[in-house]
């Protein structure tokens, strides 16, 4: 009994001392000085990362949009910021095929500082690919790349000789722990031999010649992985020269221009960011018998959330304010993207906008080689959807498919118009190409898988894609196929040693007449690497083991069979 009335009295004790006191922390909590913390601010805070400069796998911008190879080495370290990843460019939207599949090649050394591809192929072809990096102290670090390619020329009847170089470098610096400077440089010297038009007097040694240079500065301040901002300004010039080509004669000049500023911060629910962004490109262009001037302007913002854990929702909503020499608008560039995963292993993803852009002299001599100078230039606006599913049915595997829509006016073609009647047979001599603009759209279908069956030792890849290029109340788009497959295999049967092999297919396309068509051609090739040292290795390349005839622009007929062979230096 003296027990029981013992922790009575206990209880009553302590519950009576606690009431006070617990008064008094709420008191105390309320009058503090000490600011309350938001949980939102603490999440935000978590997802806060060290960031180096040279950590991130991706290769540096290079001066040419569009490489000329089938297969990259994807172990090319240095692997540096992407000028697309530090700085906020102005949106390049165009008509395109699908991307291919991912390629990834095994690796067997570490190169922290060089790695470079050096060989010899057919018909006096050398090649040299090298990507290198060094790090001046703890915060900085400059690089660069050079892919230079060359050939005597392969055709017998005329001159097929070519070269392309391009050389590029980057410093970047972090000016403290919240800021990064960079500036970019690159340089462009190459030319190619123009092709035979039957009935003609351009001599064999008419050429077209390219020359270039570049130079950008960019700058970021962040105060963790989500909010700050950056900006970034560049100039890139281009020159373009047709020589020895009789009236085909001509030269243009184009130097373009481009600044932006984006500054993104965080709201107040989950993953859920702002992000505010303005800008201007532009440029000018001069030739003998016309020249221009054009810009695009921007102004806009975004905004990302994650709901419930799982959807996530980015919405883009941009003003455009687009000038050329034939006309000036404002247009409308919204884009909506919903991703959103089932179960474990798959994805649904779906994107719908609109964007108006606008492909420079650059852009279009390097697509075609075989243009003419003296180009007009003009803004294209593209409507496009996009549905996607991924399948990631196992840790080293991925299956996608889907299916999009584009609608765009003003789309760039290229066209080759009659020059000369030949006698009375009515045959038509075509000169060299033509860029026109028409209204255009696209309905493509895809599916891709990417899988390794053994690890380290096996890869996989390939990619099926259906299209239908059409031009709006005619024929299809001209040099469009309307089938291709893209596919590779990477093999490592022992360390030190891989073969790689891939096959790529590309459907008939159409020319520029109704009645004509180039036709279909498969392009087979291979290669093996072997590592004499852990820094030193020797390679051999095959390349259209078929020996196919083939037409990329109609009137050239590209290289057949070849090898190369040669070293790989990895430091």
């Amino acid at each position: 009994m003296k027990r029981i009335v013992f922790a009575l009295f206990t209880i009553l004790f302590v519950a009576v001392v606690a009431s006070p006191l617990m008064a008094q922390q709420e008191q105390d909590t309320e009058s503090s000085m000490l600011p309350e913390i938001d949980p939102q601010d603490i999440e935000i805070r978590s997802q806060f990362q060290a960031r180096f400069p040279g950590l991130t796998r991706q290769p540096i911008l290079g001066f040419d949009p569009n490489p000329r190879v089938y297969q990259i080495d994807p172990n090319r370290t240095p692997f540096m910021e992407t000028q697309e990843q530090v700085l906020a460019n102005l949106p390049v939207s165009q008509l395109s095929r699908p991307e291919p599949p991912e390629h990834m090649a095994f690796d067997y050394a570490d190169p922290k500082n060089l790695f470079a591809r050096l060989g010899f192929g057919s018909y006096a072809s050398p090649e040299a690919k090298v990507w290198g990096v060094s790090h001046i102290n703890e915060k900085s670090y400059i690089g660069g790349d050079i892919d230079y390619s060359s050939s005597n020329g392969h055709l017998d009847t005329e001159n097929s000789s070519f070269r392309f170089f391009d050389v590029n470098a980057e410093y970047a610096t972090k000016i403290s722990e919240k800021s990064r400077f960079d500036i970019t440089g690159g340089a462009k010297s190459s030319f190619n031999n123009l092709f035979d038009l039957p009935a003609t007097n351009i001599p064999i040694t008419a050429r077209k010649e390219y020359n270039g240079i570049q130079l950008g500065a960019g700058y970021q301040h962040f105060k963790n992985t989500i909010t700050g901002w950056k900006a970034d300004a560049n100039i890139r010039y281009y020159n373009i020269a047709l020589t020895d080509a009789d009236v085909f004669n001509g030269e243009s000049e184009e130097r373009v221009y481009n600044v932006s500023l984006a500054k993104r911060w965080a709201g107040s629910s989950p993953n859920e960011t702002f992000t505010i962004k303005g800008g201007a490109k532009g440029g000018n262009f001069e030739h003998t018998s016309n020249d221009g001037s054009w810009i695009t302007a921007q102004f806009g913002g975004s905004y990302e959330r994650l709901f419930n854990y799982a959807t996530k929702v980015t919405v883009d909503a941009n003003v455009y304010y687009a000038q050329n020499e034939f006309e000036d608008s404002i247009y409308l560039g919204p884009e909506v993207t919903v991703e959103h995963p089932f179960l474990d292993m798959l994805t649904l993803k779906a994107k719908a906008g609109a964007t108006p852009s606008l492909k420079t002299l650059e852009q279009l001599h390097t697509e075609n080689r075989f243009l003419t100078t003296g180009n007009d230039l003009r803004h294209s606006y593209r409507m496009y959807g996009k549905a996607e599913a991924i399948v990631e049915y196992a840790s080293s595997g991925k299956f996608n498919f889907g299916f999009q829509y584009e609608d765009i006016s003003k789309y760039p073609i290229f066209m080759r118009t009659v020059r000369f009647q030949i006698g009375g047979s009515g045959n038509s001599t075509y000169e060299y190409y033509e860029t026109s603009y028409a209204d255009a759209y696209k309905v493509s279908a895809y599916a891709s898988v990417a899988q390794e069956i053994i690890q380290d030792k096996l890869r996989i890849n390939g990619k099926l894609y259906l299209q239908s290029p059409k031009i709006k109340d005619a024929d299809r788009i001209p040099f469009e196929e309307k089938v291709g497959v893209n596919s590779g295999i990477t093999i490592r049967p022992v360390n030190g040693l891989s073969f790689e092999a891939w096959a790529d297919y590309v459907g008939p396309r159409k020319t520029y007449t109704t009645d004509e068509e180039v036709d279909g051609f498969i392009m087979l090739g291979g290669q093996a690497d072997v590592q004499i040292t852990k820094r030193i290795g020797a390679y051999i390349k095959l390349v259209n083991l078929l020996n196919q005839d083939y037409e990329v622009w109609q009137g050239y007929t590209e290289r057949p069979f070849q090898a190369y062979g040669g070293v790989t230096v990895k430091l």
